[in-house]
């Protein structure tokens, strides 16, 4: 028994021990800290809220303290982030991680970044390096334990940090928001799979008449205008046009599924970022705007929240930035200068993803020296760039990376990962693929735009920043304080020779060369519309009839349609109209489907009786306690296995099962034509009907439910197994630590609610993707403008900042964007001085 106990007592005094240790790595937020590279003293206060104001006497010094401030809260988190860019992961985490990174050296991501380097304009190299110093500063007079616990566990320090070490945080995000290349890849497998006709059918264009961001008389779009929810008229004849499915070659491997194994090998954190919206229809981001005339305040209001993967740290940052003249609020990101979606004094701007093209694949015909490429009938010499991979406790992996005209060899990757995977069975070596991709050219001037764009005072400032912005293409709503409002969709997005790029094209040929980018004058705009709100949710930025192809990749326009139908319910909307907003989960997409699938089935036993008479008496709100949200959900994700399962495979139907706005196209198209080709399972001698199809997805859904949450069907609730996942950055497969650094929440939403809630097509139920931001900028004289982080500020495990978000996350209560100093000093929980050394 006294043994017993004494090894009890050990373990809590080496928990205890622990605690300690982990404890002194806490940021100090109170006193004075002498630190070198700083011009003036800066004061760095802690709100009410846990939330850094930097005050300082110039931009440059505000940077300095921005940069130490991101080091203090998410040291961590930055030095993982730019392991990621550098494809350094082995050289912490050991072999496990060598085909992430050899993937991530063939794509180039720190190439591009150092290019961007040194083609960084001397006045923003100046702001980069004030912030960098700001980092190092706080790396400099730190080691050891007083580092973040992460180092004292994997056993290394961090490096200085530099500029390149900024720029390739930007390119990670540039390469999240631009994944049009999964889509390419996709429509490749389908073809080699169920030929053109079918692929067409699978992945049907967004409508011909669906909602866009501006319309032909160049205005913003109406739900009255256009038909957001019509039946579509496809415009598909250019996405039949390419090779037949005989030219692919006789495998049906996926090349999709090819590359999400090489991502998913190595940290799962890193393949959750690289994979990012691959695997389901998850990444997306609302923002509106509207002027004075609807507002209660006679001044415009604006509203944001981006939706990325969902993590912890979180990939936000919230902060308050002032020196001299110079001022701006909002999210910044770890790792960046400059407030990414925010306010100064003068305007307010957010962000959408425009889901531009800007990626393509093109096949390649290497000569059998494997250091010469064909084009138009030459021989044309490929780059080598040798690169070495640092292993923990192993051998460096030499990598030789091979770059055509239209960029990097990515299929030596997916090949040389294929072979050495442990994984049975080996796919078949993939032809020769380039990926061509407008981040990896070495002129970017995407951050200087940001840079430049923070001290906007004006609609002519603001669009002249916007002209050097490069990648990622992303919708931009802009409101001042003098009433005026906009919206621009920046980016180079490139102007094909011919062809539409939405599958590989054959690059030896030349016929589907970049020649150009869309003139940015051209590129779709609005300012001060006549109907006083511009809304944008990831649809279609212009008319149908553009001049020019921006891509296909736009979800259904359900987001964008409900946040319009809410902003017509009244005059005078307020701040709180907006949270109201914020936080809605009406489901547009059941609204549209449902119908349809309640028509087709035929339930006529329990439970399937039970759960339909439960879905069709729901009310379509897909709250967190709704059975019938449960229910919806369910069935849907079960559709596609129904219908083409037996069609694609287990493989090729891994990768559609995410695509939840062609999935909806597909049966609603399906069960309007009655095409019963699809309804009927190839693999049983009998012919199927839609009516089967449709209650055999209705059975699967309920056996689901019923598994996970009992027979009592008056207990089911949406948010029983409808739960945000926040996992740690890098250590979340760490079970025994899991409790202590990751996160999760119950909550509601679809992944068509304006509070999005999509479920991961992997991990189904689970919600990967959230709001991890959201802004409401007020900017009337009263500022009564709000922000709100999903998770926390700090990245510290340790500290009562590191969670203290996500309950007000889940209930969409923002917190007071402050920027008044007797509003900051009120409540302050620090008090932080730095003074030049």
């Amino acid at each position: 028994m006294k043994g017993a106990a004494g090894v009890v007592l050990l373990a809590i005094l080496a928990v205890a021990g622990l605690y300690l240790y982990a404890r002194r790595s806490l940021p100090v937020v109170d006193g004075t800290i002498a630190v070198a590279g700083l011009r003036a003293p800066i004061d760095i206060i802690r709100d009410a809220d846990g939330i850094p104001h930097v005050y300082a006497s110039s931009k440059l010094d505000a940077l300095f303290g921005l940069g130490f401030v991101h080091a203090q809260d998410r040291l961590w988190q930055m030095e993982f982030q730019r392991r990621i860019g550098f494809g350094r992961l082995s050289e912490i985490f050991g072999a496990a991680t060598i085909p992430q990174d050899r993937f991530l050296r063939t794509v180039g991501f720190g190439r591009a970044a150092r290019a961007a380097w040194t083609s960084t304009p001397d006045w923003a190299k100046e702001q980069i390096d004030a912030y960098v110093a700001g980092v190092n500063a706080f790396i400099s007079t730190h080691r050891g334990s007083r580092l973040p616990p992460e180092f004292s566990l994997l056993g290394f320090e961090p490096e200085p940090f530099s500029g390149p070490d900024v720029w390739v945080w930007v390119k990670m995000m540039a390469w999240d928001l631009s994944a049009n290349y999964s889509f390419e890849l996709l429509r490749d497998d389908l073809l080699r799979t169920v030929g053109e006709e079918r692929m067409a059918q699978l992945m049907p264009p967004y409508p011909v008449d669906g909602l866009s961001i501006v319309s032909k008389s160049g205005t913003t779009v109406d739900t009255e205008e256009q038909g957001g929810h019509s039946q579509p008229r496809h415009n598909s004849a250019s996405l039949l046009k390419g090779p037949s499915a005989s030219s692919h070659g006789s495998t049906v491997t996926s090349v999709l599924a090819q590359l999400v194994r090489t991502l998913e090998e190595g940290n799962p954190a890193v393949a959750a970022f690289l994979l990012g919206n691959t695997r389901a229809e998850a990444l997306g981001s609302n923002n509106w705007v509207i002027d004075g005339t609807l507002s209660a305040t006679g001044k415009p209001m604006l509203a944001n929240d981006p939706h990325l993967s969902a993590r912890i740290p979180s990939t936000w940052y919230l902060a308050h930035v002032r020196g001299g003249d110079f001022e701006v609020i909002g999210a910044t990101l770890p790792g960046a200068p400059a407030v990414a979606i925010g306010r100064n004094r003068h305007i307010a701007w957010g962000e959408t993803n425009v889901a531009a093209d800007v990626e393509d694949f093109y096949r390649e015909r290497v000569d059998p020296t494997g250091r010469f490429v064909e084009f138009r009938g030459t021989q044309e010499a490929i780059a080598i760039v040798p690169e070495t991979i640092l292993v923990k406790k192993a051998a460096p992996v030499q990598l030789n990376v091979r770059i055509t005209r239209h960029g990097p060899l990515v299929s030596d990757a997916l090949n040389t990962n294929a072979a050495e995977s442990p994984r049975l069975p080996k796919p078949p070596p993939r032809d020769h693929l380039a990926f061509r991709w407008t981040a990896l050219d070495p002129d970017d001037t995407t951050l200087p735009s940001f840079l430049r764009l923070n001290e906007a005072r004006n609609w002519g400032e603001f669009t002249s920043a916007l002209s050097e912005f490069v990648v990622p293409s992303q919708n931009f709503v802009y409101a001042d304080v003098d009433g005026h409002i906009g919206y621009y969709a920046p980016g180079r997005i490139p102007i094909r020779a011919s062809g539409d790029g939405s599958k590989p094209a054959d690059g030896w040929s030349g016929d589907a060369e970049w020649v150009g980018w869309i003139p940015f004058e051209e590129l779709p705009h609005l300012y001060d519309p006549p109907q006083h709100f511009i809304v944008t949710a990831n649809h279609r930025p212009a008319p149908a009839d553009y001049k020019y192809l921006l891509g296909f990749e736009w979800p259904e326009p359900y987001r964008a349609g409900r946040i319009v139908e809410r902003l017509h319910e009244k005059r005078g909307l307020t701040v709180d109209d907006f949270a109201r907003i914020q936080a809605d989960t009406y489901s547009p997409h059941a609204a549209a489907v449902l119908p349809a699938l309640i028509r087709f089935a035929k339930a006529t036993e329990e439970p399937d009786k039970r759960a339909l008479e439960l879905v069709q008496a729901w009310n379509r709100n897909a709250t967190g306690d709704s059975a019938g949200a449960a229910i919806f959900s369910a069935w849907f994700h079960h559709l596609a296995p129904a219908f083409v399962g037996d069609d694609l495979g287990p493989v090729v139907l891994d990768n559609y099962v995410g695509r939840f706005s062609y999935i909806t196209r597909f049966v609603l198209n399906t069960l309007s034509s009655k095409n019963t080709a699809w309804c009927d399972d190839v693999r049983t001698p009998a012919a199927e009907t839609c009516e089967q199809t449709i209650t055999a997805a209705l059975h699967e859904a309920v056996a689901d439910l019923t598994h996970l949450m009992g027979r009592d069907m008056a207990r089911w609730r949406w948010d029983t197994i409808h739960r945000a996942v926040f996992p740690h950055q890098g250590l979340d497969t760490v079970r025994a630590l899991r409790p202590l650094i990751s996160r999760s929440v119950p909550n509601g939403g679809d992944w068509s609610t304006v509070n999005v809630g999509p479920v991961a097509a992997d991990a189904l139920y689970e919600q990967h993707s959230v709001a991890g931001y959201r802004q409401i900028v007020d900017l009337s004289p009263a500022n009564d403008s709000r922000f709100l982080d999903a998770v926390g500020e700090s990245g510290h495990p340790f500290s009562k900042r590191y969670g203290d978000f996500l309950s007000d996350w889940q209930a969409v209560r923002h917190k007071k964007m402050r920027m008044e100093r007797k509003d900051i000093e009120t409540g302050a929980t620090g008090h932080l001085k730095l003074t030049p050394r």
